[in-house]
């Protein structure tokens, strides 16, 4: 039975921003983010629609759903209230594109319910950030400091593809490899030829080269690119959470038992050879990141980070209970700064510090108890779930998560609304996962 109308309108709007989103520097720019707002108020209004055709308008609340909403009325409160935000219209500006991604995340949970619609949405991460991380290395070689060779000219700062910061690039990657693993992983054992004998590595090359193969063979090789362009890009953040992630996947794999754990030897397998690409690709870089990481390590007292982060805390006690005001840091922190360098800090340089300044323990409280609720959704379902396909897409799931959330610590994404928007799908998809069995159809 085919998909409904609705559905197929938005799946295609979902489908739409996953390419626009990242090719559109991230999503950073008001005119790229005005559009991915249009198009997820048209997927609003056809979801509308599609319920109001049964005459009753039903919505199932996802995990987390009342602490984001709390969250984003203390958003609401500080665009309005005369005295709660240091800049009202940043505040309103910035708390728009986080309104409009989380109904973007609501629905797609309510649409996105069979096999089919999944693995289009995965295909097409991995097609994106297959793109992106190949457009990322030949623009390494090639840099003329203008964004796709014709783009706005960059001076300093530290581009990589079309993300202005490298470390955006990296938080990407760090969506995208766990949800395409999740692609192998979630292949059932049937669906793989029935071998008598054990294969040696020639037997294995030549079966993945024939004609029998599917696509799902080729996903291990773009992973392998796409990681270790992420290395190769030079954020020290994005490396750890996406070596994290990794690892987390491989714990994961080994934790559920032995049916899984020859998935937990390939990735631990993957992950060194990610790290050997990312030294192929670009071994001076992937040394240079290692060797600044290990002096912020070993010199804290030094880091310009750890610098921002204690006059960030001072900036929080003007204000503990509900902040300065969303997205307000960069004019609230000059005042309080002490570091003197010729850089502007418009950021905290860590989202966890910034929602701390921004919307004080209560924002900070109603952002750890969202994404707590949902990781806690999806480590239930990977848990308790018969289906491979489900724990494969929890897993992934929540790894995606998990990473996001690490690299948070050191570095600024709030701004990225094309992160955001892979992460939104990444957790619909691995809540609402169903077998192949399943309608695809609007049937709710």
């Amino acid at each position: 039975m085919s998909a409904a109308w609705p559905d197929r309108l938005i799946e295609a709007g979902a489908l739409s921003l996953l390419v626009f989103s990242p090719l559109a520097f991230g999503t950073v720019e008001p005119w790229s983010g005005a559009i991915a707002e249009l198009v997820i108020l048209g997927m609003a209004v056809v979801y509308v629609i599609g319920t109001l055709r049964h005459w009753e308008l039903r919505v199932e609340l996802p995990p987390g759903w009342l602490p984001a909403l709390l969250f984003l009325g203390l958003i609401a409160l500080q665009a309005v209230v005369p005295g709660w935000s240091l800049d009202p219209y940043t505040t309103r500006e910035q708390g728009l594109k986080l309104t409009a991604v989380a109904a973007f995340f609501m629905i797609c949970y309510n649409t996105y319910r069979t096999q089919a619609q999944a693995r289009r949405a995965l295909w097409t991460m991995l097609g994106v950030g297959t793109l992106v991380s190949v457009l990322g290395i030949v623009q390494r070689v090639t840099w003329n400091h203008r964004l796709y060779w014709i783009g706005p000219e960059i001076e300093g700062g530290a581009p990589f593809g079309p993300f202005v910061n490298r470390a955006h690039f990296a938080g990407l990657m760090v969506v995208i490899v766990p949800m395409a693993l999740a692609l192998v992983i979630a292949r059932k054992p049937g669906e793989r030829r029935h071998r008598r004998r054990r294969l040696t590595w020639r037997d294995r090359l030549r079966e993945w080269n024939s004609t029998e193969t599917d696509a799902t063979r080729l996903i291990p090789f773009l992973v392998l690119g796409m990681g270790g362009a992420a290395l190769v890009s030079g954020s020290r953040g994005g490396a750890v959470a996406l070596l994290a992630a990794l690892l987390a996947m491989t714990v994961g794999s080994l934790a559920h038992g032995q049916s899984w754990s020859g998935w937990a030897a390939r990735l631990a397998l993957g992950t060194v050879l990610i790290v050997l690409a990312g030294v192929w690709i670009g071994g001076d870089i992937v040394y240079g990141t290692v060797e600044r990481l290990a002096e912020e390590l070993g010199r804290p007292e030094e880091s310009p980070r750890l610098l921002v982060w204690a006059d960030a805390l001072k900036l929080w006690r003007t204000a503990p209970v509900v902040g300065t005001g969303f997205a307000t840091f960069g004019v609230a922190f000059p005042p309080f700064r002490t570091l003197q360098a010729p850089v502007v800090f418009s950021h905290a340089e860590s989202d966890w510090v910034q929602l701390l300044t921004d919307t004080g323990v209560v924002g900070l409280a109603l952002a750890l108890a969202t994404v707590g609720s949902l990781g806690l959704a999806l480590l239930r379902r990977y848990l308790h779930t018969g289906s491979r396909w489900a724990r494969a897409l929890a897993l992934a799931g929540l790894v995606a998560l998990g990473g996001t959330i690490v690299q948070g610590i050191a570095n600024y994404n709030l701004p990225v609304m094309s992160n955001f928007i892979y992460v939104a799908l990444a957790g619909a998809l691995a809540a609402r996962s169903v077998e192949p069995g399943g309608a695809d159809a609007g049937a709710r």
